[in-house]
């Protein structure tokens, strides 16, 4: 049985939870920019290519903002509660799942900034792998950070402990 431990003065993650709600507000004006992103172009005077890809740079920087929020307030509530395995294998995957965003947000960015080489193309030719990639792993991560935090605070309930006894064999 693992062993649980709480952190007495952990501070509540209302600041992490209000980035997450940034990044839910971002990611919906962008996407709902992209919709009239002719409308846009024209009152911006760019062309709709660079209006495209701005919101695209926009829209998953929005993404980033939620799902690092919800990633570290659910690790800050894991640790308040009581942490246990399923909290710190959440927390590698919340965080590998937000670097991997991370990594094709800052290529989107390069490229958007004129700044790209080859490599830098590569990345984006990639970037609905690697974005699917990261979102599932992030996702992966809530999802066991929410377990932790279910077993810490005994949300459904004590499990009994297993109190059979092994099977013996007889030899022959």
């Amino acid at each position: 049985m693992a062993v649980q431990t709480a952190y007495d003065g952990v501070p509540a993650p209302r600041g992490w939870l209000l980035l997450a709600f940034l990044g839910v507000t971002v990611y919906l004006v962008s996407q709902l920019l992209q919709a009239y992103y002719v409308a846009v172009a024209t009152a911006l005077g760019l062309s709709a290519a660079e209006v495209l890809r701005a919101l695209g740079v926009t829209s998953g920087l929005g993404s980033l903002l939620v799902l690092s929020g919800l990633v570290t307030a659910l690790w800050r509530a894991n640790l308040a509660a009581g942490l246990g395995p399923s909290g710190v294998r959440g927390l590698v995957l919340g965080a590998s799942g937000v670097g991997v965003l991370v990594l094709f947000e800052f290529a989107l960015l390069l490229d958007l900034l004129g700044a790209g080489g080859e490599s830098v193309r590569a990345f984006i030719v990639a970037q609905p792998i690697g974005g699917a990639f990261g979102n599932a792993l992030a996702l992966a991560g809530l999802a066991s950070l929410a377990v932790g935090l279910a077993r810490a605070t005994s949300l459904f309930g004590r499990t009994a402990p297993d109190t059979r006894s092994p099977e013996r064999t007889s030899e022959p």
